[in-house]
């Protein structure tokens, strides 16, 4: 069994708990949640398209930027904080990983529109089933224009350059998306016609460049997307409530 980090210090009641899981741009939301929401970006926003399929593995690299889009850390301390989504086809799992926290894992099903964050707390692992209202996503703060003749290769995927703004910031940002893959695999920004190799997410901690480190096609098993036979199967507020009554 993985250990995570002691999520009895980061949930402490429900309106947390919707902070972390809930559109993760809004709300008073302190560092320590940080690894929890690199890993409900992926695990909120894939839903959309149900056209073209991908199995195989993508990795992104997770780095915090100031305006001037230059780090503020070192490359040392940003080199662990990853992504990783694996897809068979309708089947996700995301794996954040942080050099500070550890990582976390969630499990999609893009057709039936569920997702499954997995977590443990000592040695019980929980499978919380996240409902709409938890899974729910606001895309609305970003627009993208697209740039016609710049295309660059990143992550092995052929891209292409797109502009985006978001609400919250007075400068555009550069991106880039590739069409190889279909977004519905990666945040489905609905502005894209398909997964964004290089782009930003911002959060009131601060600005976040995501950009895609590698990709691989290849048919992952199907035990990599079933929930572990140890593993408690609860609702939110059912572990909520378990966290709660342990404190």
């Amino acid at each position: 069994m993985h250990h995570s980090n002691n999520f009895k210090t980061i949930i402490i009641n429900k309106t947390y708990a919707y902070f972390v899981f809930d559109d993760y741009f809004h709300g008073m939301i302190q560092k320590r949640f940080l690894v929890f929401l690199f890993l409900c970006l992926f695990c909120q926003n894939t839903y959309g398209q149900k056209t073209n399929s991908f199995s195989g593995e993508l990795t992104y690299k997770i780095t915090k930027v100031d305006a001037s889009m230059n780090p503020l850390s070192s490359e040392d301390d940003n080199s662990e904080n990853k992504v990783i989504i694996y897809a068979k086809d309708s089947l996700l799992k995301i794996v954040n990983f942080n050099s500070q926290n550890g990582y976390q894992e969630c499990l999609k099903h893009l057709t039936r529109e569920k997702s499954i964050l997995l977590l443990e707390i000592g040695d019980q692992g929980y499978a919380i089933r996240m409902n709409d209202e938890q899974s729910m996503t606001n895309d609305s703060l970003y627009s993208f224009k697209n740039k016609c003749g710049i295309k660059k290769r990143i992550g092995g995927l052929k891209s292409k350059k797109t502009i985006m703004n978001h609400a919250m910031l007075a400068n555009e940002l550069i991106c880039f998306y590739s069409k190889t893959i279909p977004s519905r695999y990666a945040n489905d920004f609905s502005g894209l016609s398909g997964i964004p190799t290089l782009y930003y997410i911002v959060n009131d901690d601060g600005l976040y460049r995501y950009i895609l480190e590698s990709h691989r096609f290849y048919d992952p098993p199907l035990s990599m997307f079933m929930i572990p036979e140890e593993y408690e199967i609860v609702t939110m507020d059912e572990f909520i409530d378990k966290v709660n009554s342990d404190n």
